[in-house]
């Protein structure tokens, strides 16, 4: 099962990653609890290394899931960040020293964001608008920079995904439409602070056919060779991120390389000078390593058609049910269970009727309450969507390594919650 961390295994019904017993983990730390199986994350980074090759751009997205820790792993395997704002830049920045090997991307940037990227000798900023052209221009000029800069394209190139992940056609809000590129690189190639660097496409996410990369690269390339003339340097073709990473019940997983190789097939197309592909992987890096561990609380039999389990999270440790109806794999790792199974509704802590995590969970049929419940597939957008509504504290993450766990972020106290109160 794909889906999984792939060092997890069950002894006795007990989940371990690794020789480490996830209950264990459960009882040292508390719960809720972010967990990643990291030498399977790590393994991801090298996966991709070696299908696209070690001249790639890699930009790992931070929004997935960003921590020092991770930055760290990152820079060690040659790897880059691609950042959507200050709190994500100044990690990178107290992590490892400079910005320079990072894309800033985002449909609004601010300026004192867009002169602390430029400061920190920031890599590539994607213009995301006409508007933020002259924005761009007027800092990098008052900071005597010359600033790279690639150009986001929104083509008519929609990926085959859920509508709330779709980042490319004509009714979304991301980037320059193609009719209007063209006078929007006329704009940037006469500046005087910035250089133009290349193309950045973003189709969407959980892409699962690898031609659509293809035809995004070959839209790209064709708008570049027509204005090759304006392109400074090694062009740069920025593919986005998106790359399908699978949930229970979607085992269709295509080798890295198939992407690679559809991303230059289609630059290939039009474009034959030399070139530097750049890729934002977020999501296929960090999502099933992750899982979070739940403890059971009250079990509620009289409540329909079907008991409901009461855990000590919800929505804001894991916003994505409320916010996608995304259901999450989970299991019962207490061990010790029954082989039979039942349905349970397994609902949150917050006083929303929206918080249910899982509606259709199949559980053992005497899950009681002190069990310790695993949700699957949750180490993208979980941790950097969490909130403290209703003045919960965020929970913790700790990584397990072959030499046994690694805390990555501390746990909040109930104090932290109102630390910026005045």
């Amino acid at each position: 099962m794909n889906y999984l961390p792939k060092n997890l295994s069950f002894k006795e019904g007990i989940a371990y990653i690794g020789e480490t017993s996830l209950v264990d983990v459960a009882k040292n730390y508390g719960t809720p609890l972010y967990v990643y199986d990291w030498e399977h994350l790590k393994g991801n980074i090298d996966a991709f290394t070696e299908a696209f090759g070690k001249e790639t751009l890699f930009r790992y997205a931070a929004k997935a899931f960003i921590s020092k820790a991770l930055v760290k792993e990152l820079k060690e395997k040659g790897w880059g960040v691609d950042v959507v704002s200050g709190g994500e830049m100044a990690t990178v920045q107290e992590t490892v020293g400079t910005l320079e090997n990072t894309v800033f991307n985002g449909t609004f940037k601010r300026t004192d964001e867009i002169e602390y990227f430029i400061q920190n000798n920031g890599g590539h900023i994607s213009v995301d608008n006409r508007y933020e052209i002259e924005m761009l221009e007027k800092a990098a000029s008052s900071l005597k920079k010359k600033q790279p800069v690639i150009m986001r394209i929104n083509l008519d190139v929609g990926a085959e995904t859920h509508p709330m992940v779709l980042t490319s056609g004509y009714d979304q809000q991301f980037g320059i439409s193609i009719s209007f590129a063209e006078e929007a690189l006329n704009q940037i190639a006469s500046s005087k602070s910035l250089l133009f660097s290349g193309i950045h496409v973003h189709i969407g996410s959980q892409i699962k056919d690898p031609e659509r990369y293809k035809l995004a690269m070959s839209s790209c390339s064709e708008f570049m060779n027509s204005n090759l003339e304006k392109v400074e340097g090694e062009a740069v073709f920025n593919a986005g991120g998106g790359f399908f990473s699978p949930y229970a019940g979607e085992e269709v997983d295509h080798e890295l390389s198939v992407y690679s190789k559809a991303i230059h097939d289609g630059i290939k197309e039009h474009w034959g000078e030399g070139y530097k592909i750049m890729i934002e992987p977020g999501r296929a890096l960090v999502n099933n390593p992750g899982v979070i561990l739940y403890t059971a609380g009250a079990i509620k039999a009289d409540r329909g058609d079907k008991p409901y389990i009461l855990v000590d999270g919800g929505m804001s440790d894991n916003p994505r049910p409320a916010l996608y109806g995304s259901e999450h794999k989970l299991f019962n790792i207490s061990g010790g269970k029954s082989e039979n199974e039942t349905v349970y509704a397994v609902s949150g802590r917050h006083c929303e009727s929206g918080d249910l995590l899982v509606s259709d969970a199949m559980l053992p049929e005497d899950t009681a309450s002190g069990d310790i419940l695993m949700s699957t597939s949750t180490g993208a957008y979980t941790f950097s969507m969490a909130s403290n509504y209703n003045r919960v504290p965020k929970s913790g993450v700790v990584g397990i390594t072959d030499s046994g766990v690694i805390e990555l972020v501390n746990r909040q106290s109930f104090q932290d919650t109102f630390i910026n109160d005045l």
